[in-house]
Formats: structure tokens, sequence, C-alpha cells
């Protein structure tokens, strides 16, 4: 907590003291004014004593009295009451500035596929090992702004509301397994309105999705498309990303390791990515559809998007003030107090 000293100096080396309302100032007119009629009051009347009888004074007993440096104490005190009320009334105040800088950080929600396809090993390890470790290299490198998590299969849900505590986020996206949502397919329109509803605040001006999947669009409820149409009535932008090699890739049995996941006619069922939808759900809000085929692609795309989304830092100096008008009106209430006592005891005769 700053000190009255540490205010004032401050503020007197910053020339940035101020009275916050002046008219009372007009009162300051009348000091010099009752002074000049008090003194020369004093000195007409100095003039004009009279004693009736003259020779009377000799026989007046002897009195001691106190000796003062001035008669004129009390009125002296009086006019500095004056004053400091006066100042006090025109609320003194000392300023300091300050430069800040305000960053306008993005919301954005990392929406993550975790269908059985997301074994499949044309990333190594996997291509849901490789999506956790660069989705948690973007949020280190994003810590301005809040950013949270929602993954989905055959259904969606949040896996961590928006933060901006990096270290929870971080190990959120560790926890990620496959599995974790019990319905296999890939909801795609379910990720995304899911993910337009953990925006608590409309007021934010960037609001992101990053929509990253290896399948198509194959469950009831929403559809990709009229999701889309959801956020950009949100003022959301998606950018989609579509993972995995260009060649067929096999989706790995999370029942059965080292086998394949097989239709009913036994056949091995093979990823496959529904890419005009993507970039249909991308460009209906600005956003941009990316395909990594490695996870060194998958790495660039991230940042890529990060520099689109960039945020604006605006500093701006501003100044605050710490009223004063206490401490003067403290000293004119010592001074009154003084002054009613010395009514009583300035200049009293002692027989």
């Amino acid at each position: 907590m700053e000190t009255l000293r540490d205010i004032f100096y401050t503020g007197i080396m910053s020339g940035q003291m101020r009275f916050a309302w002046m008219l009372p100032a007009v009162l300051l007119i009348s000091v010099p004014i009752i002074a000049w009629v008090y003194f020369s009051y004093m000195k007409y009347r100095r003039w004009r004593i009279r004693y009736p009888v003259t020779s009377s004074l000799a026989k007046l007993p002897q009195v001691k009295r106190i000796r003062r440096p001035s008669r004129h104490f009390p009125m002296i005190i009086r006019l500095f009451v004056v004053i400091f009320a006066v100042l006090s009334a025109m609320r003194p105040q000392l300023g300091q500035t300050f430069e800040r800088s305000t960053t306008q950080g993005v919301d954005i929600m990392l929406t993550l596929d975790i269908s059985p396809s997301m074994l499949a090993q044309d990333f190594k390890p996997n291509r849901a090992e490789a999506a956790k470790e660069v989705l948690q290299k973007f949020v280190r490198q994003n810590q301005n702004d809040r950013i949270g998590l929602v993954v989905f299969s055959g259904m969606a849900f949040t896996q961590c509301p928006l933060t901006t505590d990096t270290a929870i986020l971080e190990e959120f996206i560790e926890q990620v397994q496959i599995g974790d949502v019990l319905q296999d397919g890939t909801a795609i329109g379910d990720a995304i309105v899911t993910s337009v509803a953990r925006f608590p605040d409309p007021d934010v001006p960037s609001k992101v999705i990053i929509l990253l999947t290896d399948g198509e669009h194959n469950m009831p409820g929403y559809d990709p498309q009229t999701a889309a149409r959801i956020a950009a009535r949100m003022g959301v932008r998606i950018y989609t990303i579509g993972v995995g090699s260009t060649e067929p890739t096999p989706i790995p049995d999370p029942n059965r390791p080292g086998t394949y996941i097989r239709n009913i006619y036994n056949q091995i069922v093979y990823t496959k990515i529904d890419e005009d939808t993507l970039r249909d759900i991308a460009n209906l809000m600005g956003g941009r559809y990316y395909r990594a085929t490695d996870t060194n692609a998958l790495a660039r795309i991230y940042d890529e998007i990060g520099q689109l989304e960039t945020h604006q830092i605006e500093s701006r100096k501003f100044t605050t003030y710490n009223e004063l008008f206490q401490y003067f009106l403290g000293v004119a209430l010592i001074l009154f107090g003084l002054e009613l006592l010395s009514r009583f005891a300035w200049g009293r005769v002692i027989p």
C-alpha cells in the first residue's frame, strides 16, 4: 500500500497535481480581504483607545500577563482554517501515470475426433497420440488465449472448458484415450454444436473452433452443415483438419490388438475422410480446410492457424488520481481546535 509520502512525491515529480472542483477557489479571495480589514481595524483601534479618567490608571491593580508572541495569532489561525477548508473542498488530487498493454485474446475450442480409426498408425505412434502431442504444443504457444477441449466419436462431450490454465489443459489432453466415448461413430455435427455452446462470452470478437477428424459424419443428430450455420450465427469461425495419409488405412481393432476392424462381410474397414463436407464447414464462416498426411504437416497446420488468429495488443496510458482532501480537512480541524483553545488560554490574566 502506498504511503502519503509516496503518493505526494510521485505526483509532484510527475507534475500531475490537480483540483477536481475549482469553484470553491473563489472563497480564497476572501482571505486577503479579511486580513486587510482585520489589521486595518486593529491599527485604527489602537489609536482610538480612550480612558475616562487618566488619573485613575495609577489606582488599577498591577497584574502580570503571559507574554505572547502576537495578539494577532488567533486571527492568523482562523485565516489558515479558511484556507485549508477551502482547499479541502476543492478536492486536491495527485496523479500517477501508468502504461498498460492489454491483449485481446482469442477463444479457441479444440475439437478432437477420438473414434477407433484414430488408432491408425500412418502417424507415429498413431493418429491420436500424434494429435495430442501437437495440441499440447499449440496450447503452450498460445498462452494469451482461452482454450478448451471437446472430444467426440459417436457423441460429443466437453473434456475441458475454456481456460487460460495451460498446465491443466495439457493434462486433460494427455488423459484423452480412444474409447472414452462409448458410442462408436463420427458425430461431426454434434461436435460442432457442443463446441459452440462452450463459448460463454458473446462479446469476445474472435471465437474459433479447430476441428480434427479422420472420418466422415455417420451419426444422427445435427448434420455438419446445420451445425456450421449455427456456428456462423454465433460468430464462430471453424478451421477443419482432415488427418490421415492419402492411401486407404485400415482401422485397428482396440479390443484385439494387432488386428483390424472388419465389417459384417469380414472385410477390413478403411478410414475415409469426407473432405468436401469439411471444406464446406470451414468456408461457411471464413475458416479454412487443411489436410494433414503426417505429424509434421499437422504441426505446421496448427502453427499456421495460430498465426492467422493473431491477437491485437493495444498499449495505452492512463492516469489514476489519489484523493488528498482528507489531509487538508484534517489540518483545518486541528487549527480550528487550536483556535478554540487560544480563546481560553491565550493572554489570560494572572493576578
